[in-house]
């Protein structure tokens, strides 16, 4: 018997879930989705190209007190960079990184999650 997931967990997987499939539309590989280590996770690792892409999806509700890209402060930014890094050298990865922030609305209406909301952020901060 699997738990039942929180609200905030249900926003957060359809977040993920929708930039997956944005990302696939716009010609990227999925490598990893919620890549862990000791300082953090990456929810999604993307290859276009010569380039890689650590990919911070923050899903927000309309209204929310903290903005997606707020919620990527300087110490959320730090742990994913050491994330990352880890990830390119476990995975003896010769692309060029690139660190980018998703920014997912998601609504409710009738029990169904849909995106309301999205907005992609390039090289977002400093890799």
């Amino acid at each position: 018997m699997t738990a039942r997931r929180t609200p905030a967990q249900r926003t957060g997987q359809a977040g993920e879930d929708y930039t997956a499939r944005w990302l696939r539309g716009e010609g990227y590989e999925i490598l990893a989705r919620n890549w862990r280590c000791r300082w953090g996770e990456v929810d999604i690792i993307a290859r276009k190209g010569e380039t890689v892409a650590f990919v911070e999806v923050k899903a927000r509700r309309p209204g929310a007190m903290v903005g997606p890209l707020t919620a990527v402060d300087r110490q959320k930014q730090k742990k994913l960079l050491r994330t990352a890094e880890l990830w390119m050298m476990r995975s003896k990865c010769s692309l060029q990184p690139r660190m980018d922030v998703a920014a997912v609305t998601i609504e409710n209406c009738q029990g169904r999650e849909f995106v309301s909301g999205f907005d992609y952020y390039k090289s977002a901060f400093g890799a």
